[in-house]
Formats: structure tokens, sequence, C-alpha cells
């Protein structure tokens, strides 16, 4: 089973040390290594990924750079415990942010994915671990500007019709669950964490790989506090900023 976790596309143009972190990345994101817990060593994960340790190490030294991974000496490499920070949002959805400041929004459809929910988005969607979820990923604009590449992972079996959408329309999600299954989304647990990007992601978003970059995570609630989505996305440094607005309610 470990096995199959660790894969790359050896006959993929993209460099094999990009592919390696960014499946490891996604490993850590995805709840199938967990904060603490010890790596492979480097001649294992060479073994496993089919490529030379310096590949390998290239890869690791990257990742412990952006604070994904951490070394210690003489013992071995870790996933790295996250630093969290909760934030409230003034305007939920993507589409409301963008035209509360004046920006158009677009979005530019990747593909979706029919799959079971890892440890960490059952977790965050209240569901069980292997219960089927949709992962729908987007490349949302600003202007015609791709700013975000976001995956929005939702359950099949609360929203069972959302793989029958035309997602090429632009169609905002939120707008979406609110007409067709009358499910309202009124606050978000927002997770930032800095990055920076990698040859993949800069790629979607027209960018250099390796300028600095935001990994936000998100979970969506209804007004009763049930948990209706789970979405992960990295900004262009260069394209996008955050603006948060904070007041004391008595």
């Amino acid at each position: 089973m470990r096995n199959t976790l660790f894969k790359i596309d050896l006959k993929s143009k993209l460099p094999l040390y990009d592919q390696i972190e960014r499946n490891l990345r996604d490993l850590i994101v995805n709840g199938h290594l967990k904060p603490g817990e010890a790596m492979p060593g480097e001649w294992d994960l060479a073994d496993l990924y089919g490529v030379s340790r310096l590949t390998v190490r290239r890869a690791l030294d990257e990742l412990v750079r952006q604070s994904w991974l951490e070394k210690k000496h003489g013992v071995g490499t870790f996933v790295r415990q996250p630093t969290m920070a909760t934030i409230a949002a003034g305007k939920l959805s993507f589409t409301e942010q963008m035209r509360s400041i004046g920006r158009e929004p677009g979005s530019r459809f990747i593909g979706q994915n029919l799959t079971n929910a890892t440890d960490k988005i059952a977790r965050a969607l209240k569901i069980q671990e292997g219960d089927p979820i949709i992962e729908i990923t987007r490349v949302r604009l600003a202007d015609a500007v791709p700013i975000l590449l976001e995956t929005a992972c939702l359950s099949t079996e609360r929203f069972p019709t959302l793989e029958d959408q035309d997602w090429l329309q632009g169609e905002s999600l939120y707008k979406i669950l609110s007409d067709e299954y009358q499910v309202t989304v009124v606050a978000l647990d927002h997770t930032i964490k800095p990055v920076t990007l990698t040859a993949t992601e800069a790629r979607y978003l027209n960018a250099k790989a390796g300028i600095p970059a935001l990994l936000s995570e998100i979970i969506a609630y209804t007004p009763s506090g049930e948990p209706v989505e789970y979405a992960w996305s990295v900004s262009n440094g260069d394209k996008s900023e955050f603006y948060f607005h904070f007041q004391r309610i008595e």
C-alpha cells in the first residue's frame, strides 16, 4: 500500500525532483504523511521513486526550505507540525471577494476527480475516511489574470449531482450549492502558510517556479455549523494580495 503512495511519472517532461517534491507535499496535505512522522531515508525514497539519491535529496531540501519537513541532525527527516492561524473572511466566495474590490472574477476548469476521502479530508468534512468525494480543480482569475490554483473537495453523498456540472461555464460553487441544494455557506475556517511555487503550479499560474506564494486551506460551514467544503489553493505571489477586516463585536 505504502509503495503506491510514492509515485511519479518517469516519462514526464517535468524534472524528477519537482515531481517528487509535489508528490510528497500532496501526501502531507492529504494526511498520508502526518506531522511528526519520520520520512523514509533518502536511499529508500530513491528505490521507491526509481531515481538517484541526489534527486531525492534535492526534493527533500526544497521541502525543508518551504517548512514542510524538518531535518534533525543524526536522527532523520520528519514531517513538520504546521503552524496554523484561523481567520474569518468578510466575503466568503472567490466571486464575492473579487467583485467587492472591483475585479472581474473568472475560472479555468482543470479537471474533476471522483475519489475517496483521506483522513485529513474526512476529518474536515466530518465524514468517514474512504467515503466518496469529488475534487474540483480550477485556476481562479481576476480580470483574466490567473491568481489561484484551487482544489475543492465535497462529499458526493451530500452533493450527488456536482459531478454532472459544466464547470467550463465558470459558475460559482457556492451559488450552485445554494440554488440546487439550498445550502448556504456563512463561515470559513481559513489557514494560510507561505510556500514557493512548484514548476507545475507556476505553469498553471503563468508564473516563475520558486517565487513566493501562499498555500490557503479552508473549511466552509453552513449556519448550523455543518462543514460542506474542504479546499486548498496556491496563490501567485506576484499577482495577488490578501486583505482582512477585523472588528470587535460587543
